[in-house]
């Protein structure tokens, strides 16, 4: 499976953007601590694309949920995550982004 999988979900709160490597999907991810990361399709999968159109959906987000290699590389190309800010998962990196208004 190719691309990127991705979901806007708008929310009180703002919009909010989860991105994963498509390959991902449906996959169980354990931490060292034995928390279970759950890829699944319900948050992660409601669209595949490629760069461009997820790149479309995080320009509108406020928050953004990240998993997986290409994930977190196009992220961090964007400037919106700094080298060494992600946690690895099983050797996945994760991360997510915050973004804010200060005026």
């Amino acid at each position: 499976m190719a691309g990127l999988a991705y979901k806007v979900m708008r929310t009180e709160q703002g919009v909010m953007v989860a991105v994963a490597d498509a390959e991902l999907l449906n996959r169980r991810l354990r931490t060292s601590d034995g928390v279970v990361v759950e890829v699944s399709e319900d948050f992660f999968g409601e669209r595949v694309g490629e760069e461009e159109e997820v790149i479309r959906a995080i320009d509108e987000a406020d928050m953004i949920i990240l998993i997986g290699h290409r994930a977190v590389s196009l992220a961090r190309s964007l400037g919106l995550v700094a080298p060494g800010s992600e946690i690895y998962i099983q050797g996945v990196p994760y991360v997510q982004v915050f973004k804010s208004l200060i005026t």
